[in-house]
């Protein structure tokens, strides 16, 4: 999830909560941007803690990470917490000028290869079922 689209959907923190799923981790990426509609800015986004909203929402644990090193040194030990589990990764934008209704269609990958090679990346060798 982006965080654009966490913002303006809050209510999902406090359901997701409620809701307690020992096996759930929501990824968060924060690019301080809603990249989707041509990269307008969020307000205040250099302040928003929504590792801080998600732990005060009920999730039994909250992370924040601003590089990718520090998040691939202690993913192992997070992935063994018992959910629902809440890590926001700050990342750089990449944003396209165009609202993504008018730019040009890119090939998609399988999302269990982008899932495969970031955890090779990052040196996981977990196996999900």
């Amino acid at each position: 999830m982006t965080h654009g689209a966490l913002l303006m959907n809050l209510g999902i923190l406090a359901t997701t909560a409620g809701k307690q799923p020992k096996n759930f981790y929501h990824f968060l990426l924060d690019n301080e941007c809603y990249a989707t509609t041509g990269g307008q800015p969020v307000p205040n986004a250099q302040n928003i803690n929504y590792a801080g909203m998600a732990k005060e929402a009920g999730y039994t644990a909250a992370y924040s990470f601003d590089d990718l090193e520090t998040f691939g040194a202690q993913v192992g030990n997070i992935l063994n917490e018992k959910g629902p589990v809440f890590i926001a990764i700050k990342v750089i934008p990449e944003v396209e000028n165009e609202p993504i209704g008018r730019r040009q269609r890119r090939p998609t990958r399988n999302r269990t290869e982008t899932i495969r090679d970031l955890q090779a990346e990052l040196g996981i060798t977990t196996t999900y079922k």
